[in-house]
């Protein structure tokens, strides 16, 4: 196991909006929607707060990439957007599902539920909130989870439905001559959302059904590399439940990637052999078993990761504590540190 140490350790209930495109600044925000700014020591400074009208959760909130601006869904549907003084400069009700800010903050991307099986893909000036596109799509499966996601260096976004075994599909949100566009990303299987390559000329992704890993180039999403099916060549890797692989991924600045398994561990991975190279964690948040994070498998005899998730912050890559901490603790450490650090270690004379 290859064991790192992070640039810093928040104790405390922070959370990021994770962002692939780099920024000229990294928000972190609390339960009570105080706003911190990461000062060059990565110490959070508070830099306000934000309309306390909304409900906090994965993909309901999006930061201005160099303003202090925040776009947000409340508790009712309704899209808002606020600055950093808590004042809400405009809304629009709906029942707003996710919101993403467009790579250069101009716009802000929106999806809400219009009934039954419909969504409507709005997308905001940012500025006054007046409408610049939108598009109707039908929910594949009827009742998805969604997901916004920005791709780097691009202008278009990833929408990903997914409704678990009933089936995983992604699309690329594009802005044309002709209007707002939308293409389906990997008709030919059950993709989930990507991990981008920093330069977003290639991702990394899961086929759900198979559970195989895949590499695309962008935008032409021509196949790379894909594992082979379970049995055969990848039937030993598959025989214990620590090589099942899990849904958390990132693709880094040297080609390789993290990827994650089922109990949450970190592995270093690469796409171009599909291989995996080693399993890493950082210094005093290594694996422990999982009778300590689930009492209830006290028969159990596998590792679990103390981390629970994995995600790109513009040029930091964050790691958050799961349930083992009553107090979440939150690791960053800046993406070219955490390669370097990588291959000092894989590059280190053995014996």
């Amino acid at each position: 196991m290859i064991l790192l140490n992070p640039a810093k350790i928040l104790v405390g209930d922070y959370r990021y909006a994770p962002r692939n495109n780099d920024g000229p600044q990294v928000i972190l925000y609390d339960k009570a929607c105080r706003v911190y700014r990461l000062d060059t020591d990565l110490m959070p400074q508070e830099a306000g707060r934000i309309y306390n009208g909304q409900s906090i959760e994965l993909d309901t909130l999006s930061f201005h990439p160099g303003l202090e601006r925040a776009a947000f869904i409340m508790e009712d549907g309704t899209l808002g957007a606020g600055d950093f003084t808590g004042k809400l400069l405009w809304s629009k009700p709906g029942a707003y599902i996710c919101t993403l800010f467009s790579r250069d903050g101009g716009l802000i991307w929106s999806v809400a539920k219009l009934g039954g099986d419909r969504m409507q893909i709005s997308v905001f000036h940012s500025g006054d909130g007046t409408l610049a596109h939108t598009l109707d799509m039908e929910d594949p499966f009827g009742d998805s989870v969604l997901r916004l996601m920005d791709i780097p260096g691009s202008d278009a976004v990833t929408l990903e439905f997914a409704a678990g075994q009933n089936g995983i599909s992604v699309y690329e949100l594009s802005i044309q001559q002709d209007g707002l566009c939308s293409r389906e990303m990997f008709p030919q299987g059950c993709y989930i959302s990507p991990a981008w390559q920093p330069d977003g000329r290639q991702l990394f992704t899961l086929e759900n059904d198979m559970q195989v890993y895949a590499s695309f180039t962008y935008p032409a999403l021509e196949l790379l590399q894909e594992q082979g099916p379970r049995g055969g060549e990848y039937e030993d890797e598959y025989e214990e439940e620590d090589h099942y692989p899990g849904y958390g991924m990132l693709y880094l600045l040297n080609g390789q990637a993290i990827t994650q398994n089922t109990n949450e561990r970190f592995f270093l991975f690469d796409p171009a052999k599909m291989e995996r190279i080693d399993e890493w964690a950082f210094a005093g948040y290594e694996p422990v078993p999982a009778s300590v994070v689930f009492p209830s498998l006290d028969d159990d005899p596998s590792q679990y990761s103390q981390l629970q998730s994995c995600a790109r912050a513009g040029s930091l890559l964050m790691f958050r504590t799961g349930s083992l901490h009553d107090i979440p603790h939150l690791l960053m450490i800046e993406e070219a540190a955490f390669v370097g650090a990588i291959l000092s270690v894989l590059t280190r004379p053995r014996g």
